[in-house]
């Protein structure tokens, strides 16, 4: 058996297009997009990595910047699906299962 036996489909299949244009650029504008989303749709992660860096102008200016940031974000509502998300997540990390003592015959 040769390589060509191997490598070839049993069914014709069309040449793939490719999308036109730099690869790259389908790349770039799908991270930009992300992050546009993100920047939008969780601002307390932003404000908690600005609090995080060290103190200083730069960052106490964009300390500023940031809680003014996700004041806006949750005054237009953009944050809600966040708090939801974090409220759940929170009230599931709270619960508790109550241990059972085990019987004296199943230890």
């Amino acid at each position: 058996m040769t390589d060509r036996d191997i490598l070839e489909s049993p069914v014709d299949l069309p040449n793939p297009t490719l999308p036109k244009g730099h690869p790259l650029r389908w790349t770039t504008i799908c991270i930009a997009t992300a992050s546009l989303f993100l920047l939008a749709t969780n601002a307390v992660l932003l404000r908690d990595w600005v609090d995080e860096q060290t103190p200083g102008p730069i960052q106490a200016k964009a300390a500023v910047l940031a809680a003014s940031w996700q004041d806006l974000t949750d005054r237009v509502g953009l944050g809600k699906p966040r708090a939801l998300l974090h409220r759940e997540w929170k009230e599931a990390q709270a619960i508790r299962f109550e241990r059972s003592p085990a019987k004296p015959d199943q230890r």
